[in-house]
């Protein structure tokens, strides 16, 4: 039978026992920051290197891409467009975010500039504002959506 002099004492150690162990679901911020603009940097390689299969296993099925002008991407749309679609250069600046929504969900926010063309198009400078929420699924991180906002007027139509 618990007393209340026990309550006590299991309510003091359960008060002890709970910050602790909200702080091991806490992960290292940089860490992971540096390991989340790994991945993203990843697929902006393989996209420049037109690595369909990369994309394949950098990209959860439930993935959604959506870009300055609009356009949504489902995974098996974005490799489809991968064929008609050369990224001939990117930047991706050396200030980016990382804000966590949950111990296994994060945003990750950073500029880009980038420069390609779609088959038949003159080729595009964009500059935007991309962010890439996160999921922790079985202990890798996937990139489930990715979103562009316009950052700055982007030179459409500009010959390289």
């Amino acid at each position: 039978m618990l007393t209340r002099r026990s309550l006590a004492l299991l309510a003091l150690f359960g008060g002890l026992a709970g910050p602790a162990a909200r702080a091991q679901d806490q992960p290292d911020m940089p860490m992971l920051r540096e390991q989340l603009m790994a991945l993203e940097k990843e697929s902006w390689q393989a996209m420049k290197a037109r690595d369909r299969a990369a994309i394949r296993r950098l990209l959860p099925e439930d993935c959604l891409q959506i870009y300055s002008d609009g356009t949504r991407y489902t995974k098996s749309e974005f490799l489809d467009y991968m064929a008609n679609y050369r990224l001939d250069d990117y930047g991706i600046e050396p200030t980016y975010g990382l804000r966590m929504i949950s111990p296994d969900a994060a945003a990750l926010i950073y500029r880009v500039r980038s420069r390609g063309r779609a088959r038949f198009t003159l080729a595009t400078t964009d500059k935007v504002l991309a962010t890439s929420v996160y999921v922790r699924r079985d202990g890798r991180w996937w990139s489930v959506l990715y979103q562009e906002t316009p950052s700055h007027t982007s030179n459409q139509g500009e010959k390289r």
